[in-house]
């Protein structure tokens, strides 16, 4: 009997997988625990159209996230924090703060992708990595200057 998993199964295979399994597995344990569909002409059909839908979906995002990145490119933040006298920050710039200003220039960033190891905490010049989803790389200047 051939099966398309709806779910990822153990030691069977992953989602929308097309798999042949023994009839008793597939109608007394896949189809009623709802972990599998009959492999039928039209779903296999129906299943490659969303597979087809869901890579086009992906070249979309894929393309956007690169026109971001090659925005970032040229692009440098000012971003202003407290300084005491020994050069250190009292506050720091997170990679939320970086987020922001990138809101406000009009350029839709997820915090998470702000890839920092740390907080910036030192005046200067900082170049920072986004990492966007699928691979994508990105940078961006920072300049944090005293307030």
């Amino acid at each position: 009997m051939k099966v398309i998993l709806l779910q990822d199964v153990a030691a069977l295979g992953r989602k929308n997988d097309i798999k042949e399994v023994s009839d008793g597995y597939g109608r007394n344990f896949l189809l009623p625990r709802r972990l599998a569909a009959a492999a039928t002409p039209a779903a296999i059909a129906a299943l490659a159209a969303q597979k087809t839908r869901a890579d086009r979906g992906v070249e979309t995002e894929c393309a956007r996230h690169q026109a971001i990145a090659k925005k970032l490119a040229g692009m440098t933040l000012t971003l202003k924090t407290k300084i005491g006298e020994k050069g250190k920050a009292f506050g720091s710039v997170t990679a939320a703060k970086i987020c922001d200003t990138l809101k406000q220039r009009g350029i839709a960033v997820e915090k998470e992708w702000i890839a920092l190891a740390e907080s910036i905490k030192t005046v200067g010049e900082h170049t920072v990595e986004i990492k966007f989803p699928h691979g994508i790389m990105g940078e961006v200047k920072v300049v944090v200057e005293a307030e």
